[in-house]
């Protein structure tokens, strides 16, 4: 039988923002870190077969690193649809996975990977790569989801654990847009790492029109 862990104290807490804005700090100060998103048909968990329909990948200073539409080569599901925009339509013209695959890799390889729910986007796409016999890149994993959940420190006694926290709809734009989310969560390391530069000045907004 597994023991419950207790739920962090108050002087425990504040040890673990510690921790996590510095990380915050070391990955916005990285180089090489690389901001990840990917949108799909579905949830692997239900479809062993799901595809990424949209990937973005963007820098620590918001730089677009890569960013577009991929051709599933297969009806995206309605329930997908619903959720981040992207229609049959609109990815007919788009490169399959298969083509993308050693381009994506390729911008993986020896980067510090974050993503939002890494266990998500990055376990999908190195299933992708394995599919269509990509080689899969070096690179290293840090989920941003994880440590935003540490940070808020809503402990979760039913799974012994911090609760996950969605994330925040920082960036300008709809949500579930893989380049929208890219920077929604950059924007997120930087309120982590104390850093509020980024956030709306209302005194910088004018009313007279």
């Amino acid at each position: 039988m597994k023991l419950k862990t207790p739920a962090p104290t108050e002087q425990e807490q504040l040890k673990k923002r510690e921790e996590v804005t510095l990380w915050a700090k070391e990955v916005l100060a990285d180089p090489n870190t690389l901001i990840v998103d990917v949108e799909t048909t579905g949830l692997p968990s239900r479809d062993p077969e799901t595809e990424v329909v949209s990937i973005a990948m963007i820098n620590s200073e918001g730089r677009i690193v890569l960013a577009g539409l991929v051709n599933p080569q297969r009806p995206i599901p309605l329930e997908a649809q619903k959720v981040h925009g992207i229609d049959d339509r609109m990815v007919k013209d788009a490169p399959p996975f298969k083509v993308i695959g050693n381009l994506i890799a390729g911008t993986m390889e020896g980067k510090r990977v974050v993503c939002y729910n890494a266990g998500f986007d990055v376990h999908l796409l190195v299933t992708l790569f394995q599919r269509y016999n990509i080689n899969i890149p070096d690179f290293d994993v840090q989920c941003a989801m994880e440590a935003y959940s540490a940070f808020v420190g809503d402990w979760a006694k039913s799974k012994n654990d911090y609760k996950w926290q969605k994330l925040p709809h920082l960036a300008f734009g709809k949500s579930h847009d893989a380049l929208v989310d890219c920077e929604s969560t950059r924007l997120l390391l930087m309120k982590m790492a104390g850093d509020h530069s980024a956030d709306p000045n209302p005194n910088d907004i004018d009313l007279s029109f």
